[in-house]
Parts: C-alpha cells; structure tokens; sequence
C-alpha cells in the first residue's frame, strides 16, 4: 500500500483552481441575472410602447366622435384635450402617493424575479443532494 504524502503545492492548486472556478460561477450567475432583467426590460418596454400607440388612436378616435357629437372635430379634439387636462391635474394632485405605489410595485416586481432565480438555485441544489444521498446509499 502506497502512502499519499502530503503536497503543498497540490494544496495550493487545488485551492486557486476552486477560487477561479468560484469567480466563474459568479460571474456567470451574474451574467445570467442582468440578462434576465435585460429581456424583462425589451419585454415591458415593448408592451408599452403598444400601450401608448392604442392610446394614441383610441384618443384620435375619442376626438373624431366627439367631434361628430358636437358638430365640430375641432370641438371634438378640443373636449379631447380637456380630458386629458383634467387627467393630469388629478395625477399631479395625487403625484407622491403614485409615484410611492409605482415605486413599491418595481422594487416587488424586481425583487419576484430575483427570489425566482434564487429558489430555482435552491431547488437544483436540493434535487442535487437528493442525487447524490440516493448514489451513496446504493453503494
């Protein structure tokens, strides 16, 4: 029987190869998170921008209408514009608790996406172990 002698330098490389693979991992999990909060970005962006253009022609439309109804699309758009007056007046007047709202609802949006990733980790992780505690009882 052969005796495995103790070797510094095997140590020393064993370490530095688990650090570097660490920093890897890391840096991918990173990538993988920003990636994930990039695309859900291009998502919502894209959904609103379809939003506004909706908007835009349900305005046009709203315009027309009421301009048919009032005999003038110049009163029409005219009527269209005070609505959308009087919209911007209450949003200004009830401005902090929206904009605490808007907030609170991005940070739990985020934060969802986030602890997704996180349990998906924990659950790969889990199954993992489960892998290998059912490996090592086999044996």
């Amino acid at each position: 029987m052969e005796e495995e002698k103790f070797s510094l330098s095997g140590t020393f490389q064993k370490t530095k190869e688990y650090i570097d693979s660490q920093f890897t991992l890391v840096k991918l999990k990173t990538i993988e998170r920003s990636s994930r909060l990039i695309a859900s970005l291009v998502v919502d962006t894209t959904k609103l921008i379809f939003t506004l253009f909706v908007v835009f022609f349900l305005c046009l439309a709203l315009g027309f209408w009421l301009g048919e109804l009032l005999g003038s699309y110049s009163l029409g758009f005219l009527a269209t514009a005070g609505i959308f007056l009087i919209i911007i007046i209450v949003i200004r007047i009830f401005e902090p608790a929206l904009e605490s709202k808007f907030m609170d609802l991005s940070i739990r949006r985020f934060l969802a996406k986030w602890n997704d990733e996180i349990e998906e980790e924990e659950e790969e992780l889990k199954q993992k172990e489960k892998f290998d505690r059912e490996g090592t009882a086999n044996e």
